[in-house]
């Protein structure tokens, strides 16, 4: 656990965290901080897939799902469950581009 780390990774109300640290003991801003950025580096298709999943959102389902030639009821589930499977990772990624 890394301490002195929560003004740098979290914010409370738009503003930097505080932090309680002392030689001995992590505080807890620190200890969230360090939770946060391990399932970061545990999971980064994890970001990968909600970036896509707001595209999806922003690009609208049934145009995405004619591109994709996939029903709009399959896209509205991937939104839900946040899981896009592998194969159209890819393509939604290009698609996303222009």
């Amino acid at each position: 656990m890394q301490k002195f780390i929560a003004p740098r990774v979290l914010t409370v109300n738009g503003k930097p965290s505080p932090c309680k640290c002392t030689d001995s003991i992590v505080c807890e801003y620190c200890t969230q901080a360090n939770l946060i950025l391990w399932e970061k580096k545990e999971n980064p298709e994890k970001e990968i897939q909600d970036k896509i999943i707001a595209d999806l959102k922003a690009s609208g389902v049934r145009k995405t799902a004619r591109l994709l030639k996939v029903r709009p009821s399959t896209i509205i589930s991937w939104i839900k469950t946040g899981n896009i499977p592998s194969g159209y990772i890819e393509n939604l990624k290009s698609v996303s581009r222009t």
